[in-house]
């Protein structure tokens, strides 16, 4: 067993290492949330990390995502999280697809012929969304799925239930009743009880409310919410923490 390992070993054992060795994890997003996802699983030991996002680094990322810095501006945010993960353990298999979730999912999922032990919805654009749970539903995939973490500054108040039981947060609102209409139950949801803040509405601010689901080919408007560095990121470990108490099997 690597050495870079040996102190998580302690607490799960070398066939926990194993486990995660052998386990495979797409991340749909890799921003806020996202981000800090895949950091916590690479250095968790993950053997495959296939990562899905279209978008590159911003200034205005700099404040709460892990690859964004000054010197990583204009990247690809899944190419600089590549870098990253093979810095921190060069066995991983890092797979990226440089795409725009939205009627693409089943291709995505099987255009390269993997299997997935865990799918990570960290996407904040409600179609989008839908469209990966209803597929990892229908296929029997693992998925857990991030709710809305911006215009929100206490990280204690998230938790981890089914979308039936979460409450205050818009974004799992907007969701229960998507997905209750669409007969899907029990899907796992890491979200917020925060009442969210009313940002100062500049330039940059659009809407507090979620992106609505579109039942037409339009695409959604992206909705630009207050954020900081430890909502976000706290979102994300929880969600890895999830993932990987699931994979070897501890409660």
């Amino acid at each position: 067993m690597e050495q870079i390992f040996s102190r998580f070993a302690m607490l799960v054992g070398e066939e926990g290492i194993e486990k995660l060795k052998k386990s495979s994890v797409i991340v749909f997003g890799v921003g806020g949330v996202g981000s800090y996802v895949v950091e916590s699983l690479a250095r968790s030991g993950i053997g495959k990390i296939t990562m899905v996002d279209f978008d590159e680094i911003s200034e205005s990322n700099i404040n709460r995502q892990i690859h964004a810095l000054k010197s990583t501006v204009g990247k690809s945010k899944i190419e600089v999280m590549k870098e990253r993960i093979l810095d921190i353990n060069p066995e991983c298999e890092v797979i990226l697809k440089k795409k725009f979730v939205f009627e693409n999912v089943s291709e995505i999922f099987e255009e390269d012929g993997k299997t997935y032990n865990f799918a990570v919805d960290a996407i904040d654009v409600i179609y989008s969304k839908v469209t990966i749970i209803e597929y990892c539903m229908k296929n029997n995939i693992k998925i857990i799925s991030s709710m809305g973490f911006g215009n929100k500054m206490h990280p204690e108040k998230i938790e981890i239930d089914t979308i039936e039981h979460t409450s205050v947060c818009p974004m799992a609102r907007a969701m229960r009743r998507i997905l209750k209409k669409k007969g899907i139950k029990g899907l796992v949801a890491v979200y917020s009880r925060e009442i969210p803040l009313k940002p100062d509405k500049s330039d940059l601010y659009v809407s507090e409310e979620p992106t609505e689901f579109r039942e037409n080919n339009e695409l959604p408007n992206k909705i630009t919410p207050g954020s900081n560095a430890f909502v976000p990121g706290t979102a994300g470990l929880v969600i890895s923490a999830y993932v990987i108490r699931k994979l070897i099997g501890v409660e």
